[in-house]
């Protein structure tokens, strides 16, 4: 079994310098999703493995590890954005309901994961972000992108 990073590993991973989510967040697309919306707290993205249809990350814009490390400003901008991502999954795809995970051991900068749980998955099994992976065709996920985008806008209004 393999134990935590070393400490001189986990200082580098920390560092802003390098970090994979400040230098590609803000990006149209990346290797791994697309940009939903970006707000004066947060990125909000769709993942591109869409195992579980609806499948978004949220990101804060700062270079932060945890949510300790955040102001009471920024915490509640930062879950504000999280639940209106959450309103917008559930507008836009009805899942039975949705798991918010937030980890960042392997990549530490604060982001959480929004993972919907449809009929059609098994409740007692553990949740797993790397599950499928269901890739769409490009076509597909611009149509899914477009239709996330619309609810993302909707809820601007609740």
């Amino acid at each position: 079994m393999r134990g935590w990073w070393s400490d001189d590993e986990w200082m580098r991973r920390q560092r802003r310098a390098g970090c994979g989510m400040c230098a590609d967040a803000h990006l149209p697309e990346n290797e791994h999703s697309l940009l939903v919306a970006t707000t004066a707290t947060v990125h909000v993205r769709l993942v591109r493995n869409q195992a579980h249809a609806g499948y978004c990350v949220v990101i804060l814009r700062d270079h932060m590890t945890d949510l300790a490390d955040l102001d009471a400003r920024t915490l509640t901008a930062f879950w504000a954005d999280v639940q209106r991502t959450g309103r917008t999954i559930a507008a836009q795809f009805a899942p039975r309901k949705i798991d918010y995970l937030v980890m960042g051991h392997r990549m530490p900068h604060l982001h959480c994961h929004l993972l919907p749980q449809h009929s059609t998955d098994d409740p007692l099994r553990n949740v797993d972000i790397a599950d499928g992976p269901l890739f769409p065709s490009p076509a597909d996920l611009a149509d899914t992108l477009a239709g996330v985008q619309h609810a993302w806008r909707a809820q601007a209004e609740v």
